[in-house]
């Protein structure tokens, strides 16, 4: 119980405050224990950090199932592709802790931590180009549903509308990025359909 609350706090504090502006003291201050209780679960901040970390990286990778899943429901290229773009787009409107401590570690890692932070995320998109996005691109080309088109450029310009996404909605109101996601979507479209 008090290990689960430790971990629920400290990544409240680390969404509002950062890595750096988080201390042990204020995780246990808001816990209500001493500072050296949290040593009994956790050997440093660090460590506290990365399971953290970790907890969200397996949380993304067992989405990759819930996704392949849904794309089972739909037929055409069309509705895959789109089940996978609003997947992302549908994000931006999530603005729970889990959420803000990804983004967050993802854009601002500490410093220890960027190399695999990178690495981890680098292993997530990987797997959602190889077990989600090519497969759906391939069999659209295959159908005759989608242009000939080079896969790698289309995974490519798709992850960079859907990396857009992810900084656009800090900057949109609510309607306007509701606008513009729909705009790319219908761009991304019709440049891709046969």
């Amino acid at each position: 119980m008090t290990r689960e609350l430790i971990k629920k706090t400290a990544l409240s504090l680390f969404v509002k405050n950062g890595y750096e502006g988080t201390r042990l003291v204020d995780i246990a201050k808001a816990v209500n224990i001493k500072t050296p209780s949290i040593y009994f679960h956790f050997e440093s901040k660090e460590q506290l950090f990365i399971e953290l970390f970790n907890d969200m990286r397996t949380k993304k990778l067992d989405s990759i199932k819930v996704l392949h899943q849904k794309l089972n429901k739909f037929d055409s290229a069309k509705e895959r592709l789109f089940c996978l773009y609003s997947d992302w787009s549908d994000r931006g409107y999530e603005h729970n802790e889990e959420v803000v401590f990804w983004k967050r570690s993802a854009l601002f890692p500490p410093s220890f931590l960027k190399k695999k932070i990178n690495n981890d995320l680098i292993i997530y998109q990987k797997k959602f180009v190889d077990e989600l996005l090519r497969p759906v691109i391939l069999e659209g080309i295959k159908s005759s549903e989608l242009k000939n088109l080079d896969v790698d450029k289309c995974v490519v310009v798709f992850l960079s509308i859907i990396q857009g996404m992810f900084s656009e909605f800090h900057y949109s109101k609510p309607e306007a990025y509701k606008e513009k996601i729909t705009m790319l979507w219908e761009y991304f479209w019709d440049s891709i359909k046969k």
